[in-house]
Protein backbone atom coordinates (compact mmCIF):
# COMPACT_ATOMS: atom_id res chain seq x y z
CA UNK A 1 0.00 0.00 0.00
CA UNK A 2 2.60 2.23 0.14
CA UNK A 3 4.39 1.76 -2.95
CA UNK A 4 1.13 3.46 -4.76
CA UNK A 5 0.53 6.01 -2.60
CA UNK A 6 4.49 7.00 -2.94
CA UNK A 7 3.86 7.26 -6.92
CA UNK A 8 1.14 9.14 -6.42
CA UNK A 9 3.38 11.87 -4.16
CA UNK A 10 5.61 11.63 -6.72
CA UNK A 11 3.62 12.43 -9.71
CA UNK A 12 1.13 15.02 -7.78
CA UNK A 13 5.05 16.90 -7.19
CA UNK A 14 5.29 17.35 -11.12
CA UNK A 15 4.31 20.12 -12.93
CA UNK A 16 2.02 18.95 -15.25
CA UNK A 17 -1.72 18.88 -16.38
CA UNK A 18 -4.31 16.94 -14.16
CA UNK A 19 -4.78 14.46 -17.59
CA UNK A 20 -1.08 14.11 -17.84
CA UNK A 21 -0.60 13.33 -14.60
CA UNK A 22 -3.30 10.62 -14.46
CA UNK A 23 -1.99 8.86 -17.30
CA UNK A 24 1.73 9.15 -15.92
CA UNK A 25 0.30 7.81 -12.86
CA UNK A 26 -1.69 4.98 -14.58
CA UNK A 27 1.26 3.69 -16.49
CA UNK A 28 3.22 3.85 -13.56
CA UNK A 29 1.00 2.06 -11.61
CA UNK A 30 0.99 -0.51 -13.92
CA UNK A 31 4.41 -1.26 -14.69
CA UNK A 32 5.01 -0.69 -10.90
CA UNK A 33 5.42 -4.76 -8.71
CA UNK A 34 2.60 -4.33 -7.19
CA UNK A 35 -0.19 -6.51 -6.77
CA UNK A 36 -2.86 -5.88 -9.89
CA UNK A 37 -5.56 -6.51 -6.86
CA UNK A 38 -4.37 -3.55 -4.69
CA UNK A 39 -6.31 -0.50 -5.91
CA UNK A 40 -4.48 2.91 -5.26
CA UNK A 41 -6.30 5.88 -3.83
CA UNK A 42 -6.56 7.94 -6.94
CA UNK A 43 -8.78 10.34 -4.97
CA UNK A 44 -5.49 11.47 -3.26
CA UNK A 45 -3.89 12.51 -6.66
CA UNK A 46 -4.89 16.54 -6.45
CA UNK A 47 -6.75 17.54 -9.62
CA UNK A 48 -7.67 21.04 -10.13
CA UNK A 49 -11.40 21.98 -11.09
CA UNK A 50 -12.27 24.42 -14.22
CA UNK A 51 -12.18 27.30 -11.57
CA UNK A 52 -9.17 26.49 -9.87
CA UNK A 53 -7.59 26.62 -13.48
CA UNK A 54 -8.74 30.27 -14.19
CA UNK A 55 -7.70 31.87 -11.37
CA UNK A 56 -4.53 30.19 -11.59
CA UNK A 57 -3.56 30.57 -15.28
CA UNK A 58 -6.14 33.56 -16.24
CA UNK A 59 -4.58 37.15 -16.54
CA UNK A 60 -6.60 40.44 -16.36
CA UNK A 61 -7.01 43.48 -18.62
CA UNK A 62 -4.74 45.72 -17.72
CA UNK A 63 -1.68 42.38 -17.64
CA UNK A 64 -2.76 41.82 -20.88
CA UNK A 65 -2.62 45.18 -22.45
CA UNK A 66 0.90 46.11 -20.60
CA UNK A 67 2.09 42.86 -22.24
CA UNK A 68 0.68 43.91 -25.73
CA UNK A 69 1.83 47.15 -25.50
CA UNK A 70 5.81 46.06 -25.66
CA UNK A 71 4.95 43.94 -29.26
CA UNK A 72 2.55 46.52 -31.18
CA UNK A 73 1.28 50.26 -31.09
CA UNK A 74 -1.84 51.44 -30.30
CA UNK A 75 -4.55 54.09 -31.55
CA UNK A 76 -7.47 55.63 -29.27
CA UNK A 77 -10.86 55.98 -30.84
CA UNK A 78 -13.91 57.51 -29.18
CA UNK A 79 -16.97 55.29 -29.55
CA UNK A 80 -20.30 56.99 -28.93
CA UNK A 81 -22.80 54.85 -27.37
CA UNK A 82 -26.41 55.90 -27.92
CA UNK A 83 -29.24 53.82 -25.56
CA UNK A 84 -32.07 54.08 -28.92
CA UNK A 85 -32.04 54.35 -32.32
CA UNK A 86 -33.99 56.88 -32.24
CA UNK A 87 -30.70 58.94 -30.39
CA UNK A 88 -28.45 57.93 -32.77
CA UNK A 89 -29.94 59.18 -35.86
CA UNK A 90 -30.91 62.71 -34.18
CA UNK A 91 -27.40 62.97 -33.32
CA UNK A 92 -26.40 61.96 -36.80
CA UNK A 93 -28.90 64.49 -38.51
CA UNK A 94 -27.43 67.41 -36.29
CA UNK A 95 -23.95 66.56 -37.04
CA UNK A 96 -24.70 66.66 -41.06
CA UNK A 97 -26.38 69.70 -40.82
CA UNK A 98 -23.43 71.29 -38.94
CA UNK A 99 -21.20 69.73 -41.77
CA UNK A 100 -23.53 71.72 -44.36
CA UNK A 101 -23.38 75.42 -42.59
CA UNK A 102 -19.53 75.35 -43.00
CA UNK A 103 -18.68 76.76 -46.29
CA UNK A 104 -15.28 75.04 -47.03
CA UNK A 105 -12.23 77.46 -48.61
CA UNK A 106 -9.65 76.89 -50.63
CA UNK A 107 -5.60 77.13 -48.75
CA UNK A 108 -5.44 80.48 -49.79
CA UNK A 109 -9.30 81.96 -48.25
CA UNK A 110 -10.72 81.43 -51.99
CA UNK A 111 -14.23 80.23 -51.81
CA UNK A 112 -15.31 77.39 -53.28
CA UNK A 113 -18.96 76.47 -54.57
CA UNK A 114 -21.65 73.48 -53.60
CA UNK A 115 -24.69 72.85 -55.64
CA UNK A 116 -27.31 70.55 -55.83
CA UNK A 117 -28.00 67.83 -58.94
CA UNK A 118 -31.50 67.72 -59.83
CA UNK A 119 -33.43 64.59 -58.71
CA UNK A 120 -34.06 63.67 -62.53
CA UNK A 121 -30.44 63.70 -62.99
CA UNK A 122 -29.11 61.21 -60.25
CA UNK A 123 -28.54 57.75 -61.36
CA UNK A 124 -31.16 55.50 -61.42
CA UNK A 125 -31.43 54.16 -58.41
CA UNK A 126 -34.78 53.83 -56.44
CA UNK A 127 -35.19 54.51 -52.70
CA UNK A 128 -32.77 57.26 -52.99
CA UNK A 129 -33.97 59.79 -50.38
CA UNK A 130 -31.13 62.44 -50.84
CA UNK A 131 -29.95 64.55 -53.88
CA UNK A 132 -26.20 64.16 -54.62
CA UNK A 133 -23.77 67.27 -53.83
CA UNK A 134 -21.30 68.90 -56.19
CA UNK A 135 -18.26 70.73 -55.06
CA UNK A 136 -16.74 73.41 -58.02
CA UNK A 137 -13.17 74.52 -57.02
CA UNK A 138 -12.27 77.60 -59.60
CA UNK A 139 -9.46 78.09 -58.40
CA UNK A 140 -6.66 78.03 -60.55
CA UNK A 141 -8.98 77.11 -63.80
CA UNK A 142 -9.69 79.03 -66.62
CA UNK A 143 -13.29 80.09 -67.48
CA UNK A 144 -13.92 77.75 -70.03
CA UNK A 145 -12.97 75.00 -67.78
CA UNK A 146 -15.26 75.84 -64.74
CA UNK A 147 -17.95 76.57 -67.57
CA UNK A 148 -17.16 73.07 -68.75
CA UNK A 149 -17.31 71.45 -65.50
CA UNK A 150 -20.52 73.19 -64.57
CA UNK A 151 -22.66 72.03 -67.61
CA UNK A 152 -21.28 68.66 -67.12
CA UNK A 153 -22.42 67.88 -63.82
CA UNK A 154 -25.50 70.21 -63.40
CA UNK A 155 -27.08 70.85 -66.95
CA UNK A 156 -25.23 67.61 -68.58
CA UNK A 157 -25.35 69.28 -71.80
CA UNK A 158 -21.61 70.70 -73.48
CA UNK A 159 -21.86 73.86 -74.93
CA UNK A 160 -21.79 75.00 -78.67
CA UNK A 161 -19.15 77.05 -79.55
CA UNK A 162 -20.08 79.88 -82.87
CA UNK A 163 -17.54 81.77 -84.33
CA UNK A 164 -17.68 84.81 -86.80
CA UNK A 165 -15.67 86.88 -88.36
CA UNK A 166 -16.30 91.04 -87.80
CA UNK A 167 -15.41 94.19 -90.03
CA UNK A 168 -13.38 95.24 -86.95
CA UNK A 169 -9.57 95.40 -86.96
CA UNK A 170 -9.00 95.45 -83.18
CA UNK A 171 -11.28 92.58 -82.68
CA UNK A 172 -11.82 90.94 -86.19
CA UNK A 173 -13.38 87.33 -84.09
CA UNK A 174 -16.60 86.94 -82.55
CA UNK A 175 -17.97 84.21 -80.15
CA UNK A 176 -21.10 83.02 -78.91
CA UNK A 177 -21.66 80.23 -76.52
CA UNK A 178 -24.80 78.71 -76.39
CA UNK A 179 -26.70 76.07 -74.40
CA UNK A 180 -29.49 73.80 -75.44
CA UNK A 181 -29.97 76.47 -78.15
CA UNK A 182 -30.06 79.65 -76.07
CA UNK A 183 -27.43 82.22 -76.04
CA UNK A 184 -26.16 82.73 -72.79
CA UNK A 185 -22.76 84.53 -73.66
CA UNK A 186 -21.25 86.74 -76.58
CA UNK A 187 -18.18 88.53 -76.86
CA UNK A 188 -15.14 89.70 -79.49
CA UNK A 189 -11.56 89.80 -79.27
CA UNK A 190 -8.35 89.72 -81.33
CA UNK A 191 -8.17 86.00 -81.38
CA UNK A 192 -10.57 83.06 -81.46
CA UNK A 193 -9.65 82.14 -78.22
CA UNK A 194 -9.87 85.65 -76.06
CA UNK A 195 -13.42 85.60 -77.88
CA UNK A 196 -14.05 81.99 -76.72
CA UNK A 197 -12.74 83.11 -72.93
CA UNK A 198 -14.67 86.34 -72.47
CA UNK A 199 -17.80 84.53 -73.84
CA UNK A 200 -17.30 81.60 -71.40
CA UNK A 201 -16.85 84.36 -69.03
CA UNK A 202 -19.71 85.98 -69.87
CA UNK A 203 -21.82 82.83 -69.68
CA UNK A 204 -20.30 82.19 -66.29
CA UNK A 205 -21.60 85.52 -64.66
CA UNK A 206 -25.78 84.38 -66.09
CA UNK A 207 -25.05 80.82 -64.96
CA UNK A 208 -23.31 81.48 -61.38
CA UNK A 209 -23.94 84.40 -60.42
CA UNK A 210 -22.20 83.66 -56.70
CA UNK A 211 -19.05 83.72 -58.96
CA UNK A 212 -19.05 87.51 -59.69
CA UNK A 213 -16.70 88.06 -56.46
CA UNK A 214 -14.39 85.27 -58.07
CA UNK A 215 -14.28 87.15 -61.34
CA UNK A 216 -13.62 90.54 -59.93
CA UNK A 217 -10.83 89.09 -57.91
CA UNK A 218 -9.40 87.12 -60.88
CA UNK A 219 -9.11 90.45 -63.03
CA UNK A 220 -8.07 92.74 -60.08
CA UNK A 221 -10.02 96.09 -60.16
CA UNK A 222 -11.44 95.39 -63.56
CA UNK A 223 -15.15 94.86 -63.31
CA UNK A 224 -16.44 92.88 -66.10
CA UNK A 225 -19.38 94.78 -68.47
CA UNK A 226 -21.91 92.85 -67.53
CA UNK A 227 -21.49 92.88 -63.46
CA UNK A 228 -23.96 96.06 -62.37
CA UNK A 229 -24.26 96.76 -58.73
CA UNK A 230 -27.69 97.36 -59.36
CA UNK A 231 -28.49 94.28 -60.30
CA UNK A 232 -26.54 92.55 -57.92
CA UNK A 233 -30.01 92.68 -55.89
CA UNK A 234 -31.72 90.39 -58.22
CA UNK A 235 -29.51 87.44 -57.68
CA UNK A 236 -31.25 86.84 -54.93
CA UNK A 237 -34.95 87.10 -56.36
CA UNK A 238 -36.35 83.87 -58.29
CA UNK A 239 -37.54 83.80 -61.67
CA UNK A 240 -41.59 82.24 -60.23
CA UNK A 241 -40.88 85.38 -57.56
CA UNK A 242 -44.25 87.58 -57.91
CA UNK A 243 -42.48 90.70 -57.05
CA UNK A 244 -40.53 90.80 -60.14
CA UNK A 245 -42.58 92.76 -62.03
CA UNK A 246 -43.03 95.49 -59.75
CA UNK A 247 -38.91 95.38 -58.64
CA UNK A 248 -37.70 95.50 -62.44
CA UNK A 249 -40.50 99.08 -63.11
CA UNK A 250 -38.57 100.38 -59.63
CA UNK A 251 -35.09 100.08 -61.08
CA UNK A 252 -36.11 100.76 -64.62
CA UNK A 253 -36.07 97.66 -66.02
CA UNK A 254 -37.60 95.78 -68.45
CA UNK A 255 -40.95 93.74 -67.12
CA UNK A 256 -40.92 90.29 -67.80
CA UNK A 257 -43.18 90.11 -70.62
CA UNK A 258 -41.35 92.18 -72.96
CA UNK A 259 -37.87 90.44 -71.76
CA UNK A 260 -40.18 87.35 -73.41
CA UNK A 261 -40.31 89.09 -76.51
CA UNK A 262 -36.82 90.02 -76.50
CA UNK A 263 -36.18 85.91 -75.74
CA UNK A 264 -38.27 84.55 -78.63
CA UNK A 265 -37.15 87.24 -81.03
CA UNK A 266 -33.26 86.48 -80.44
CA UNK A 267 -33.42 82.84 -79.80
CA UNK A 268 -36.15 81.88 -82.65
CA UNK A 269 -37.05 84.10 -84.60
CA UNK A 270 -40.19 84.88 -83.55
CA UNK A 271 -42.96 87.81 -82.71
CA UNK A 272 -45.47 88.66 -80.39
CA UNK A 273 -47.89 86.73 -82.70
CA UNK A 274 -46.69 83.61 -81.99
CA UNK A 275 -47.81 84.07 -77.87
CA UNK A 276 -50.96 82.80 -77.18
CA UNK A 277 -52.43 84.44 -74.07
CA UNK A 278 -56.06 82.93 -72.36
CA UNK A 279 -57.68 84.03 -68.99
CA UNK A 280 -59.96 81.15 -67.43
CA UNK A 281 -62.27 82.20 -64.19
CA UNK A 282 -61.96 78.86 -62.44
CA UNK A 283 -63.69 79.84 -59.32
CA UNK A 284 -65.42 83.79 -57.99
CA UNK A 285 -63.10 86.03 -57.74
CA UNK A 286 -60.01 83.49 -58.81
CA UNK A 287 -58.47 83.50 -62.76
CA UNK A 288 -55.78 81.36 -64.05
CA UNK A 289 -53.33 83.04 -66.99
CA UNK A 290 -52.75 80.55 -69.39
CA UNK A 291 -49.54 81.12 -72.19
CA UNK A 292 -48.39 79.07 -74.45
CA UNK A 293 -44.91 79.96 -76.36
CA UNK A 294 -43.93 77.07 -79.13
CA UNK A 295 -43.84 73.51 -76.69
CA UNK A 296 -44.21 75.31 -73.50
CA UNK A 297 -47.47 75.96 -72.26
CA UNK A 298 -47.90 77.26 -68.60
CA UNK A 299 -51.25 77.93 -66.59
CA UNK A 300 -50.39 80.05 -63.52
CA UNK A 301 -53.02 82.02 -60.95
CA UNK A 302 -53.36 85.09 -61.33
CA UNK A 303 -55.36 88.78 -59.70
CA UNK A 304 -56.33 90.29 -63.10
CA UNK A 305 -54.94 90.02 -66.52
CA UNK A 306 -51.93 92.37 -66.22
CA UNK A 307 -50.54 90.50 -63.75
CA UNK A 308 -51.90 86.94 -65.50
CA UNK A 309 -49.36 88.28 -68.21
CA UNK A 310 -46.18 89.01 -66.23
CA UNK A 311 -46.88 85.81 -64.40
CA UNK A 312 -46.85 83.72 -67.09
CA UNK A 313 -44.19 85.28 -69.39
CA UNK A 314 -41.83 84.50 -65.83
CA UNK A 315 -43.13 80.70 -66.03
CA UNK A 316 -42.39 80.49 -69.47
CA UNK A 317 -39.10 82.28 -69.38
CA UNK A 318 -38.08 79.31 -66.15
CA UNK A 319 -39.63 76.79 -68.73
CA UNK A 320 -37.39 77.91 -71.49
CA UNK A 321 -34.03 78.42 -69.39
CA UNK A 322 -34.23 75.60 -67.27
CA UNK A 323 -30.56 75.92 -65.93
CA UNK A 324 -31.18 79.79 -64.63
CA UNK A 325 -32.60 79.90 -61.11
CA UNK A 326 -32.51 84.06 -60.14
CA UNK A 327 -34.15 87.11 -61.82
CA UNK A 328 -30.79 88.98 -61.95
CA UNK A 329 -28.98 86.46 -64.85
CA UNK A 330 -32.35 86.91 -67.18
CA UNK A 331 -31.53 90.26 -66.88
CA UNK A 332 -28.11 90.24 -68.14
CA UNK A 333 -29.43 88.28 -70.42
CA UNK A 334 -31.90 90.25 -72.12
CA UNK A 335 -32.03 93.70 -69.79
CA UNK A 336 -30.90 96.89 -70.91
CA UNK A 337 -27.49 96.10 -70.34
CA UNK A 338 -28.04 93.54 -73.15
CA UNK A 339 -28.96 96.82 -75.50
CA UNK A 340 -26.11 98.68 -74.71
CA UNK A 341 -23.91 98.26 -77.75
CA UNK A 342 -27.04 98.98 -79.83
CA UNK A 343 -28.27 102.08 -77.76
CA UNK A 344 -24.64 103.43 -78.15
CA UNK A 345 -24.50 102.80 -81.94
CA UNK A 346 -28.04 105.02 -82.07
CA UNK A 347 -26.54 107.46 -79.64
CA UNK A 348 -23.60 108.16 -82.21
CA UNK A 349 -25.64 107.91 -85.28
CA UNK A 350 -27.96 110.43 -83.40
CA UNK A 351 -24.64 112.75 -82.67
CA UNK A 352 -23.83 113.21 -86.85
CA UNK A 353 -27.65 113.70 -87.06
CA UNK A 354 -26.95 116.96 -85.01
CA UNK A 355 -23.80 117.71 -86.37
CA UNK A 356 -25.54 117.80 -89.57
CA UNK A 357 -27.83 120.15 -88.57
CA UNK A 358 -25.24 123.05 -87.95
CA UNK A 359 -24.14 123.13 -91.66
CA UNK A 360 -24.53 126.90 -93.00
CA UNK A 361 -25.77 127.12 -96.59
CA UNK A 362 -22.61 127.64 -99.38
CA UNK A 363 -20.03 127.02 -96.51
CA UNK A 364 -18.49 123.87 -95.30
CA UNK A 365 -19.73 122.15 -92.31
CA UNK A 366 -16.29 122.32 -89.93
CA UNK A 367 -18.31 119.76 -86.87
CA UNK A 368 -18.77 117.15 -89.36
CA UNK A 369 -15.09 117.47 -90.98
CA UNK A 370 -14.06 117.78 -87.18
CA UNK A 371 -15.62 114.41 -86.79
CA UNK A 372 -14.54 112.61 -89.81
CA UNK A 373 -11.18 113.71 -88.67
CA UNK A 374 -11.15 112.07 -84.96
CA UNK A 375 -12.60 108.83 -86.59
CA UNK A 376 -9.86 108.56 -89.20
CA UNK A 377 -7.56 109.03 -86.70
CA UNK A 378 -8.69 106.14 -84.50
CA UNK A 379 -8.74 103.81 -87.94
CA UNK A 380 -5.45 105.09 -88.50
CA UNK A 381 -4.36 104.19 -85.02
CA UNK A 382 -6.33 100.91 -85.20
CA UNK A 383 -3.97 99.66 -88.47
CA UNK A 384 -1.18 100.65 -86.67
CA UNK A 385 -1.55 97.94 -84.24
CA UNK A 386 -1.45 95.62 -86.79
CA UNK A 387 1.53 95.94 -89.00
CA UNK A 388 1.97 93.11 -91.78
CA UNK A 389 5.56 91.34 -90.96
CA UNK A 390 5.85 90.27 -94.76
CA UNK A 391 4.80 89.37 -97.94
CA UNK A 392 3.45 86.11 -99.23
CA UNK A 393 4.39 85.40 -102.59
CA UNK A 394 3.86 82.46 -104.76
CA UNK A 395 6.16 81.28 -107.80
CA UNK A 396 4.22 79.70 -110.28
CA UNK A 397 6.30 76.42 -112.12
CA UNK A 398 5.42 73.47 -113.75
CA UNK A 399 5.04 71.21 -109.88
CA UNK A 400 2.27 73.54 -109.19
CA UNK A 401 -1.28 72.08 -109.75
CA UNK A 402 -3.41 73.82 -112.33
CA UNK A 403 -6.74 73.28 -110.00
CA UNK A 404 -7.53 74.96 -106.92
CA UNK A 405 -7.83 72.45 -103.61
CA UNK A 406 -10.96 74.13 -102.58
CA UNK A 407 -12.57 72.05 -105.56
CA UNK A 408 -14.33 69.11 -103.55
CA UNK A 409 -14.95 67.28 -106.53
CA UNK A 410 -11.24 65.87 -106.36
CA UNK A 411 -11.17 65.49 -102.38
CA UNK A 412 -10.78 62.51 -101.15
CA UNK A 413 -13.06 62.78 -97.70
Amino acid sequence: MEMPNLIIQMVQSLQLHHRSKKKLLERLLKHSGSSRSVKPDISKLNVPVPEDICKTYAVTSEQLREYCSKLMDFRQYECRKFKTWQARRNFTKKEKGEEMLDVPTGPSGKRVYRFQIAPELNTQEKGRKHNKEWILNPNGKSYICILHEYTQHIIRKLPKYEFSELENSSSPYGCTISIDNVKYGAAQGASKKIAKLEAAKKALEILIPQMQDFIKETEGSHVPKLLSEDLSFFDNVLIEDPRVAELSTKVSEPTPYPILLTCIQRNYGLCENNIEFKMHSVKPQKNEAEMTVGKHTVRVPCKSKKDGKQLASQAILKAMHPHVKTWGSILRLYGNQSLKPLAEKKALEKGITVLQGKAVVNEPNFAILEKLKLEMEKLHRRKEEFKPIGTFSVTVNSDTPSFSASNLKSVDF
